[in-house]
C-alpha cells in the first residue's frame, strides 16, 4: 500500500492532485483542515490535508504467495530434471558395469545415486552460511528418514531436508504485550521496520498507535521516525533520558500500542548497551525484538546475539532478505537463541514489505533460488 499526504487550498483541488498522483483507485483515508506551520500560518487561509492510499496493482501483495509459486515453479522443474538424469544414471551404470565387472564392487548401484543427493544438497546448503552444527543436525535426522534399501530421487532428498530445516525455526504469530521494542546494531532497518509494524497496526487493524524514539545519537534519526508520525498522523515522543519515559508513557496513556525506537549501538561496546539497558528496564513489560539483517554472517549472528543478550530481548525480527541471495541467517538466528521469528522485511515498502513469520515458508527461502 502506498501512503501519500497532499495539501491542498480545498477539496477539489487535493482530489485532483490524488487522482493525478495515485490513479482512480486511490482511497481517502483522512482529512482535515489545517494551518500552514510557522508565524505566516496565522495569516494566511487554512489548507486542506489530505492522507490517500493506493493498493500497487503490479506487485503480489503477499509474500509468501509469491515464494510458494516460485517455489512450486522450481520444485516441479528440478523433480523433472532430477528423474530424468536419474534414468540416464541408471542406463550409464548398466553399460559399465556390464563392460567393467570390477568396478561394481567399489560403489553399489543402488547407494551412489542417494550419496550423491546428499554431497550436492550439502553443497547447496552451505553456500546460504548454515550453521555447521546445524547443517550436521539437518543432514544426520534427512538420512535417518530416507533410510532403506530403495533410491531417494533428487526431488525427495531436498524435500526431506525442507523438513528438516523447518524444525529448526521457531516462529511466533503475533506479540501480545502493549510496548514494542526495537533494537540491533546500527543498519539494520529497525525505524522502517517500526514504521511498516505502525501503518499495518493503525490502517490495517485500526489500533490507536503512539511513536517513542530514544535514537537521539544518529543525525536526522527523529526526523525520520517524525515524517512516518505525521504521514499517519500518530503522536511521536521524543525521549532523552530513561527518566523522561515515564511522562512519555502517560502523555500516550490512550494508545492501544507503543513502538519503541532505539538508537543502533554498536555490537562490542558494552558502555553503549549499557546505556541502552538502562532506558529497557523502564519499559518492561514488552515485546523486546532484536532485530537483524539477512545480510550478516552466521559468525556475527552468534556474536550480536550474545551481546544483545543483556537487554532482554525475547523475539527476532530479520529484515532485507531482498538484499541477499543466501538465507541461512533466517534459521541461524532463531537456531542459535532459541527465540521465536515474529517478522521478515524484504524491501522499502511501508507496510507492505512486513510479512508475519508464522504464515511463511521459511525452510523454502533456503530452495528459493535452487
Amino acid at each position: 500500500m502506498k501512503v501519500r499526504k497532499y495539501l491542498a487550498s480545498d477539496m477539489k483541488e487535493g482530489l485532483m492532485r490524488v487522482k493525478k498522483d495515485l490513479g482512480r483507485d486511490a482511497v481517502i483515508l483522512h482529512s482535515r483542515r489545517v494551518r500552514r506551520k510557522g508565524l505566516r500560518g496565522f495569516f494566511t487561509p487554512r489548507q486542506m490535508e489530505i492522507i490517500a492510499a493506493v493498493e500497487p496493482k503490479s506487485k503480489e501483495h503477499s509474500v509468501n504467495g509469491i515464494m510458494l509459486q516460485k517455489f512450486a515453479e522450481k520444485e516441479k522443474e528440478m523433480g523433472t530434471m532430477a528423474e530424468e538424469l536419474e534414468v540416464l544414471k541408471s542406463r550409464v551404470t548398466e553399460l559399465s558395469t556390464s563392460t567393467h565387472s570390477d568396478a561394481q564392487t567399489a560403489v553399489p548401484e543402488k547407494a551412489a545415486p542417494k550419496k550423491k543427493s546428499v554431497a550436492y544438497w550439502r553443497n547447496y546448503l552451505e553456500h546460504h552460511d548454515l550453521d555447521p552444527a546445524l547443517l550436521e543436525e539437518i543432514f544426520t535426522e534427512a538420512e535417518s528418514a530416507a533410510a532403506g534399501p530403495g533410491r531417494v530421487s533428487h526431488s525427495r532428498m531436498a524435500e526431506i531436508l525442507r523438513e528438516k530445516a523447518a524444525d529448526k525455526i521457531i516462529t511466533s504469530s503475533g506479540c501480545s504485550c502493549r510496548t514494542q521494542v526495537f533494537l540491533g546494531p546500527t543498519g539494520v532497518g529497525k525505524t522502517t521496520t517500526l514504521a511498516k509494524l505502525a501503518a499495518r497496526l493503525s490502517l490495517q487493524e485500526s489500533e490507536k498507535v503512539g511513536l517513542i524514539t530514544i535514537d537521539h545519537y544518529r543525525i536526522g534519526a527523529v526526523e525520520q521516525l517524525r515524517t512516518y508520525s505525521e504521514i499517519m498522523d500518530l503522536p511521536l515522543e521524543v525521549v532523552m533520558a530513561p527518566q523522561d519515559l515515564y511522562k512519555a508513557m502517560m502523555r500516550l496513556e490512550g494508545c492501544d500500542r507503543i513502538l519503541v525506537d532505539t538508537a543502533g549501538r554498536s555490537t562490542g561496546d558494552k558502555e553503549q548497551l549499557a546505556d541502552l539497558a538502562s532506558y529497557i528496564d523502564m519499559l518492561l513489560p514488552a515485546d523486546i525484538h532484536l532485530v537483524i539483517s539477512a545480510t550478516t554472517r552466521r559468525q556475527d549472528v552468534n556474536y550480536i546475539a550474545d551481546s544483545f543478550k543483556k537487554l532482554k530481548y525475547n523475539h527476532l525480527i530479520v529484515t532485507k532478505l531482498d538484499e541477499t541471495n543466501s538465507y541461512g541467517t533466517v534459521i541461524n538466528s532463531s537456531y542459535y537463541t532459541k527465540l521465536p521469528l515474529v517478522y521478515l522485511t524484504d524491501g522499502q515498502r511501508v507496510p507492505e514489505d512486513l510479512k508475519p513469520a508464522s504464515k511463511l515458508d521459511l525452510a523454502g527461502l533456503l530452495w528459493r533460488t535452487g
